[in-house]
């Protein structure tokens, strides 16, 4: 049988037919060589035009002829996790606009599983690595990564990376409790053992300790990351012979089990009860009232993520290291405590 006319594939003459560039135009943008050759605005017609006609390119041809995938690993350890799905939004936009394709893979957080992902995927059909609050590699993974990996949320000598000032927006949110007038301020810790999650508590003490607060363990309260372990945890915090009047959550997970465990015992939020999570995600703007929470610019950090590794792979003179500043976002779980308006 003849296949007709209409059938055949879409090829990149088409697309450059279409959009009015020339062939050469269209190759340029899919091989992700097009900055400083093709204006943005023709990038992004080619590719608008590209996905209307259903055009693909022959990844396994250009593989043979460039000798790279353009494929990046996002790495996370838990993908039930709304805030690394966040950033993974922000990196596939980028990516897209490379003509890179992102997949995700998430270790489960557990060191062994981590070994085995990382041993599969450091061969060359993965070209980088957007690795994402994931423990830290070992030193022949570090070598085998230098300058295909970006390190977001972490810090490890020899890669580059994206620090989020977890110290700065920590400090920020505990000020905030302070101004109202909070000073039985509990933690909701993320069970964790991470440096981001470190970071957080350490902080926490020292601003109770600069203002000549005791440190009291009973005050702290550990959950893993999700909101029922958050809600068995906050009971233990709301039942206390001399319970907070604020809870300080690790993550906005945390904080719905905080929010359950007040409507629990018939507390209001805030009037009773003032909450501050750590993330800024969908959660935040769904609770009710609304989260008072640290912003963390998660589409932002998921593209500067991606500029750095592309970046990378051009030129690597020394890994990049970046701090991403942090800011709280005041919605309706805070208050002034009784007479401290």
């Amino acid at each position: 049988m003849v296949r007709g006319k209409e059938s055949r594939s879409i090829t990149s003459v088409d697309v450059a037919r279409k959009a009015g560039v020339s062939q050469s135009t269209v190759s340029l943008v899919f091989a992700g060589k097009a900055s400083g050759r093709v204006s943005p605005q023709t990038q992004q017609e080619v590719l608008r035009i590209a996905e209307e006609m259903g055009y693909r390119p022959n990844t396994v041809a250009r593989t043979l002829r460039l000798g790279h995938t353009n494929i990046i690993a996002f790495v996370i350890p838990d993908v039930s996790n709304p805030f690394f799905a966040a950033v993974l939004k922000g990196a596939e936009q980028a990516a897209r606009l490379h003509n890179y394709t992102v997949i995700l893979v998430s270790t489960g957080d557990d060191q062994e599983w981590q070994r085995v992902v990382m041993d599969a995927l450091t061969t060359h059909s993965i070209e980088g690595f957007v690795l994402c609050a994931v423990r830290p590699p070992g030193d022949m993974d570090i070598a085998i990564l230098r300058s295909r990996a970006v390190i977001v949320d972490e810090t490890w000598t020899g890669l580059s990376s994206l620090s989020l000032d977890i110290v700065g927006g920590t400090q920020v949110a505990m000020h905030h409790l302070f101004g109202l007038g909070h000073r039985r301020i509990a933690h909701l810790a993320a069970d964790v053992d991470v440096e981001t999650f470190r970071q957080r508590q350490r902080t926490y003490e020292q601003e109770l300790a600069l203002r000549g607060l005791v440190l009291e363990a009973r005050y702290t309260a550990r959950a893993a990351l999700n909101p029922a372990s958050a809600f068995q945890a906050a009971r233990k915090l709301l039942h206390l012979s001399e319970p907070p009047t604020a809870i300080f959550c690790d993550d906005d997970l945390l904080a719905i089990g905080a929010y359950k465990a007040a409507a629990e015992l018939g507390w209001g939020v805030p009037r009773q009860l003032s909450i501050v999570g750590f993330g800024d995600g969908l959660i935040a703007q769904t609770l009710a009232p609304e989260l008072t929470t640290v912003s963390i610019p998660t589409a932002a950090l998921g593209k500067r993520a991606i500029e750095v590794l592309l970046a990378d792979f051009e030129v690597l003179e020394q890994p990049h290291s970046e701090v991403i500043s942090l800011e709280l976002r005041v919605r309706g779980s805070t208050t002034a405590i009784a007479g401290k308006a």
